[in-house]
């Protein structure tokens, strides 16, 4: 079997490009939109543990599915996180605040989505494997 690619891109590439998504996110909330509250970061919270487990998945390509499995819940949480924004977007409030997490929902469920057809993958790839 093939290794598995989402969007074009490996999970630990992908996985960077997430992480840096969320960083940009946070960064260009925090000084582009005037929302000058340490909370505008909360992106980029989620973003740096995402690069840090891609550098330690391709650094460390034997313990790649320990780092990825991090990763996954990481993008769960920045999933959860953004859910915040439907309260929001419920009722009516499409501030930058409101924006800004569901581009956490939608960046977060993406990615969550994509490890787990990944795990799902690598999983069928090993029981092939294992007949063969």
């Amino acid at each position: 079997m093939s290794e598995f690619t989402f969007l074009g891109q490996k999970i630990p590439k992908l996985t960077m490009l997430v992480g840096g998504a969320l960083v940009l996110e946070g960064i260009g909330f925090y000084f582009a939109t005037g929302m000058t509250s340490f909370t505008s970061m909360i992106p980029a919270g989620f973003g740096i543990p995402l690069i840090a487990m891609s550098i330690m998945a391709t650094r460390q390509p034997e313990r790649s599915h320990f780092w990825m499995h991090i990763a996954v819940v990481v993008g769960l949480l920045t999933f959860l996180g953004g859910g915040m924004g439907l309260r929001g977007l419920a009722t009516g409030d499409l501030t930058a605040s409101t924006i800004a997490q569901l581009l956490m929902l939608v960046i977060g469920g993406v990615y969550t989505f994509a490890c787990i057809r990944s795990f799902t993958h690598a999983r069928k790839a090993r029981e092939a494997a294992n007949q063969a």
